[in-house]
């Protein structure tokens, strides 16, 4: 009995391992530049089968994995400081989730983020009041906090929820539309695209939308632009 116990063990972990790797190569093939259109066709299935038959896949894929995928590559340094930042307060949870990003996010107070939310009457002080019972964290108030963290205290191996995914999947859209790599600005209205995870609800709760913080960023933007000119 021991040894069908062992082997029904295995299979399982056998399972999601293989479920994993399948994950991995889509995440790897839409790197490369195939849609889910071109997934599907692959498969003899529509873009949105393809899409609903690997989601649970993709789900299961580590913050290491989606980087060895190629599925960050177009994040640039201050928006995947902000992953690391994040995944330091998803420490000890299931997963990695919008309320850690939104964290994360707040850490860089010099960044246009922070200065679109401060402009919008949610100022980071605010909303990381509103963040500590929904974390159990209370961060450093300090934008150094994502840029010179050590290596060992980042935990790559962290999974990401479904809302924190779609994220970064919408930030990567916004740069994706304004031609840049992917910046701790575009992480914010990536959070702000889906008002119904956590951390939407939130800075809905605080009069923050994707359309306002958009305005903001670009207000701030140019008028770096016009100074540095």
């Amino acid at each position: 009995m021991a040894q069908l116990d062992d082997a029904e063990r295995l299979a399982a972990e056998l399972s999601v391992l293989g479920e994993r790797l399948v994950g991995y190569f889509v995440e790897q093939a839409r790197a490369e530049g195939f849609s889910w259109a071109d997934i599907g066709a692959r498969k003899g299935i529509s873009r949105q089968a393809a899409q609903q038959r690997y989601a649970p896949y993709i789900s299961r894929l580590t913050l290491a994995e989606l980087t060895a995928a190629g599925a960050l590559a177009d994040f640039g340094p201050r928006a995947m400081a902000c992953l690391h930042a994040a995944t330091r307060y998803a420490r000890g949870r299931d997963a990695l989730g919008t309320e850690q990003l939104l964290l994360a996010i707040l850490d860089d107070t010099g960044g246009l983020a922070v200065k679109a939310l401060t402009a919008l009457g949610a100022p980071p002080g605010a909303l990381r009041t509103a963040l500590t019972p929904m974390t159990g964290t209370v961060p450093a108030a300090s934008a150094s906090a994502t840029s010179t963290a050590g290596a060992a205290e980042v935990d790559t191996s962290a999974l990401l929820t479904d809302d924190a995914r779609r994220a970064l999947d919408a930030a990567a859209a916004e740069a994706h539309a304004s031609g840049h790599e992917v910046a701790a600005a575009h992480l914010l209205l990536g959070l702000l695209r889906n008002p119904a995870s956590s951390a939407g609800k939130l800075l809905a709760a605080h009069g923050v939308t994707r359309a306002a913080a958009a305005r903001q960023i670009k207000d701030h933007l140019n008028r770096y632009l016009q100074g540095s000119a």
